[in-house]
């Protein structure tokens, strides 16, 4: 496979899986704020921290408006110079498609257009301004329809796996990532006794991880911080979980990867991350900081994707750049 269509479909999905990560967060923290009482609590200024934001959101925005929901929605949102965002994400995730529109299926194509052209043209500001629930809860629907598309149409060819290497991958780390917002908002997570507002806390971390349901069907009714962090975790059958989402890269970085290639350290990296994760308890998560442990499984699979860009994606002499140019200029290492 050529690689730069190898390179256009894992960026297309990782791009993708962003702008539904987004949607859901946004969507269920407007409910979370309407319903909670969360006097003395920043509300909107913890997503900004979770999506690693702050740098830029800072610089642009008045001390007295960071925690403001439409200053942190617009941003979030609109704002393309930032590469989280969801304006970015999408047009990057179309001009990815645009690129490999031979290899995609013509309803992938079709659903991810029509996206598009609806999020940047009238209607799409239209319904951000009057109907903001409707907004999210289409962008993430139009996400969820394009993987059902690639399922059912695409070919399940090399094309296909590095997409589903993407998803997996951006999926464990954004899950970690809404896992650490709770810590932003209302400090670390331990055994204590929780709070109502820390329970409508993970609740709301469940619904932005769509785990409402298939958690309480394992939990039994118990809800707590922990309980909530081990399932979005360790739980090897729900597919937003961490554990799920490695196995699943471990799975399609094998299909990709030729017999006796040199590509080891993505690999080497998948495999350490998945054994060391595999082995921990929720109690030695706990003992060691569910904070840390998140920014820990954030950072492995960032250098997961870099690694796997560097061994499937570059010439020999882009590899070079790649490794001592500042990270934060990649246009596609975000």
């Amino acid at each position: 496979m050529i690689s730069r269509v190898a390179e256009s479909a894992f960026w297309l999905a990782r791009y993708l899986e962003r702008v539904e990560t987004m949607s859901r967060m946004m969507y269920v923290n407007i409910n979370f704020v309407l319903d909670v009482n969360l006097e003395g609590v920043p509300r909107w200024w913890p997503l900004v921290l979770a999506v690693g934001a702050e740098k830029e959101f800072r610089a642009g925005t008045p001390e007295d408006k960071r925690d403001d929901a439409e200053t942190v929605q617009e941003f979030l949102c609109w704002n393309r110079d930032q590469s989280t965002s969801i304006a970015s994400s999408l047009d990057h995730a179309r001009e990815n498609a645009r690129t490999i529109r031979e290899t995609i299926s013509l309803e992938m194509w079709e659903s991810l257009n029509g996206l598009s052209l609806w999020f940047n043209g009238p209607e799409g500001r239209k319904r951000y301004q009057r109907e903001r629930f409707e907004f999210y809860q289409h962008l993430r629907d139009q996400c969820v329809l394009f993987q059902g598309f690639a399922l059912d149409t695409m070919l399940q060819s090399e094309a296909y796996h590095f997409m589903r290497l993407g998803t997996s991958l951006e999926r464990a780390g954004q899950t970690a990532r809404l896992l650490d917002v709770k810590y932003h908002a209302l400090g670390p997570t331990g055994r204590s006794i929780e709070w109502p507002r820390e329970i409508a806390q993970w609740q709301a971390i469940l619904r932005s991880c769509s785990a409402i349901e298939p958690y309480f069907k394992v939990a039994q009714g118990e809800l707590s911080g922990p309980r909530v962090a081990e399932f979005l975790l360790f739980e090897k059958e729900f597919p937003h979980s961490v554990t799920r989402s490695l196995e699943q890269a471990r799975k399609f970085l094998q299909l990709v990867r030729p017999r006796g290639s040199s590509a080891e350290r993505s690999a080497r990296g998948l495999a350490e991350l998945r054994s060391k994760l595999d082995a921990m308890s929720m109690d030695e998560v706990l003992q060691v900081g569910l904070h840390k442990t998140l920014l820990w499984i954030v950072d492995s699979v960032a250098a997961i994707c870099a690694a796997v860009q560097e061994e499937y994606f570059l010439a020999p002499t882009q590899v070079r750049r790649h490794r001592t140019a500042p990270r934060r200029k990649l246009s596609r290492a975000a």
